[in-house]
């Protein structure tokens, strides 16, 4: 496997949804006893990496957080699988088998990485709701509202590629693969623009 070479950059929006009732306690620094688990989604919009387009391709990662501290969950990461669209090019497949294990959701937040798959992902938007599709698993979110109708904002939280991060709700989420099933209802969600680029830069 190459390596990512320097200058590369990708932003998007970013979907999640989780195992925890009330917002996810990572996002505060917080320990969460039993850990946690995730239906994370990047929508790639611009992008380039070792001199490849690979804008408008969707990856989801769906892992395992087993750990009760947060700071086991900087040190160890999570374990799990990555989907990424099969519009891609063969071409774009190269750079992204890369940029999937290594950057996105991959690198220090999946450290164990159960298999990458190219898929069809399935994705309706309209009206701050999202819907995800994939062979397994699905995720629906919306956004979660103020008083005013606004949206609920997140501040100064964890996630430093993070940006204009908003509270959302998950009605449901479930994937099964890899001899594991997880399905849950009505769980936190998060909605954000993300930006990642090289260290060099």
């Amino acid at each position: 496997m190459r390596d990512l070479e320097p200058g590369w950059r990708v932003n998007g929006v970013y979907n999640e949804a989780c195992a925890s009732e009330g917002h996810c306690p990572y996002y505060f620094g917080r320990d969460k006893e039993g850990g946690c688990r995730y239906f994370m989604v990047f929508r790639i919009k611009e992008g380039t990496a070792n001199n490849i387009d690979v804008s408008d391709i969707t990856l989801i990662y769906v892992g395992d957080l087993p750990h009760s501290t947060f700071a086991e969950v900087l040190e160890e990461g999570s374990e799990g699988g990555i989907y990424v669209s099969d519009t891609a090019t063969p071409e774009q497949r190269k750079v992204l088998d890369i940029l999937a294990v290594k950057s996105l959701g991959g690198g220090s937040m999946m450290q164990r990485v159960l298999g990458l798959k190219y898929v069809n992902i399935d994705v309706e938007e309209e009206d701050g709701t999202v819907h995800f599709k994939m062979p397994y698993g699905e995720m629906r979110m919306y956004l979660t509202r103020s008083h005013d109708g606004n949206s609920v904002r997140l501040e100064n939280q964890t996630m430093p590629f993070l940006s204009n991060v908003k509270a959302a709700h998950a009605p449901f989420w479930h994937w099964a693969d890899y001899s594991r099933h997880y399905d849950y209802k009505n769980r936190c969600g998060t909605w954000a623009d993300f930006a990642m680029t090289s260290a060099a830069e």
